[in-house]
């Protein structure tokens, strides 16, 4: 993902929502989401943090650095949510990696 400045990620979960009705058949390729790896591939000049609201926790982007966090119970409570603060100056790169209960098919 590439964040150029101005451009953000509103705050969200990274695990498929249960009442959602396609959530059953995204769960049969490999289960729900458990985990997720944020790769930091450029940093910017300015902003751009990772945030963790509900948790109090700003992880700033440094290239070659990476944030992982897991959320085994699909729920509020995992303290999960997250988001990408705006990019101020430069250019954010991201790869994001999620890991799955299962074999993703």
């Amino acid at each position: 993902l590439r964040y150029r400045p101005g451009a953000e990620y509103k705050a969200h979960y990274d695990y498929f929502d249960p009442a959602d009705p396609g959530t059953p058949s995204i769960l049969r390729r490999g289960g729900q989401r458990i985990a997720t790896l944020v790769m930091y591939l450029h940093e910017p000049e300015g902003g751009g943090g990772t945030y963790f609201p509900e948790a109090g926790l700003a992880v700033l982007p440094r290239r070659g650095h990476a944030l992982f966090f897991s959320y085994p119970d699909a729920t509020p409570a995992s303290k999960s949510l997250h988001g990408g603060a705006p990019v101020v100056a430069g250019e954010k790169w991201i790869a994001v990696k999620w890991l799955r209960q299962g074999r993703f098919d």
